[in-house]
């Protein structure tokens, strides 16, 4: 007599662990050749980047280490004081005082929303309105904290505060819709469903400004592309426009693997960063915290950090 073995069902908890740790590990992976354009020279002076490394370019991460975040993630870091200050809670003023607290003291890269946020806080500003009108991804991919730790808050709940912490920085419409569009897929991947087909299913939902099922379009009219070249043709850069069908595109080829798309966003080139956070959060949903290589975890510098704030939500090791 033969006996079918399958496959236990992932757990919640699994889940949650594995968005959070897939963002922080995806943007600490493309620290190395982060915006570094020319594809041909990321492979030939780091071979495929599977391991954490330096940063190639000190003017954009001056005195990182190998583990360590880029901008975007040392912003989601800020944001997991602030919920974990808040008993779990987004409080928007707590959150922007701690952000514009670390750019005091931190030598990290300011972009150009960063740039216009504190001016504007330094306007006096409030919270709320002190936003850029940059449309670059970045801004949105940083709501991995919340997701855990609002996860017995309704999708509604969920959903208004990834606006209003990608609001801070980044309050152009569009990309207020990438955050609930993130939200709105990691809701879809909790009830089970294949990457494809949350794919299909979030792109398919009412979005006011971001045009998501002409996006995923434009992805599958790739598809006969190999990834790096699928991504090079969307586009490189950080602006929606460009970075949203790119992860589409990579999720169509490798959403059943965490580590193989992962480092496919990296050898693609321009703003990995954003991207593989993006993929991370998605992809660590679908899969996770035990699909992702463990040598990633081990090597994040910030885990102690993940570790402490997991165990305040109440999701320590199971």
């Amino acid at each position: 007599m033969t006996h079918a073995f399958v496959q236990s069902p992932l757990s919640s908890h699994q889940r949650y662990r594995g968005l959070l740790y897939g963002a922080l590990v995806a943007d600490a992976l493309a620290l190395g050749a982060h915006w570094l354009y020319d594809q041909n020279e990321i492979a030939r002076r780091f071979g495929r980047v599977a391991e954490f490394l330096p940063p190639a370019r000190d003017d954009y991460h001056p005195g990182k280490l190998r583990g360590a975040q880029t901008h975007y993630g040392d912003q989601t870091l800020v944001l997991f004081e602030s919920l974990d200050a808040c008993d779990g809670n987004f409080v928007m003023e707590d959150f922007a005082q701690r952000w514009s607290w670390f750019w005091r003291e931190s030598k990290a890269y300011r972009d150009h929303a960063t740039k216009i946020t504190l001016a504007h806080l330094e306007e006096s500003f409030d919270p709320p309105r002190a936003g850029s009108d940059s449309t670059d991804l970045g801004g949105a991919v940083r709501i991995a904290p919340l997701l855990p730790a609002l996860r017995n808050e309704n999708q509604p709940t969920n959903i208004a505060a990834a606006c209003e912490q990608t609001m801070l920085t980044h309050a152009a419409p569009v990309t207020m819709d990438a955050a609930e569009f993130l939200t709105r897929m990691v809701f879809v991947l909790m009830r089970g469903e294949s990457v494809a087909s949350a794919l299909q299913t979030t792109a398919a939902l009412p979005s006011e400004a971001l045009p998501v099922e002409a996006m995923l379009r434009q992805a599958e009219s790739t598809h006969d592309l190999p990834t790096i070249e699928a991504v090079a043709h969307l586009g490189l850069s950080c602006p929606l426009e460009k970075s949203f069908p790119a992860v589409f595109a990579i999720l169509l080829r490798h959403g059943d693997n965490i580590e193989t798309a992962l480092v496919e966003n990296v050898m693609a080139g321009g703003d990995s960063a954003a991207r593989g956070m993006a993929l991370g959060i998605i992809l660590g949903a679908a899969h996770g915290y035990r699909a992702i290589p463990e040598r990633w975890i081990e090597g994040l510098l910030a885990r102690s950090r993940v570790e402490s704030f997991l165990k305040t939500i109440g999701l320590g090791r199971e």
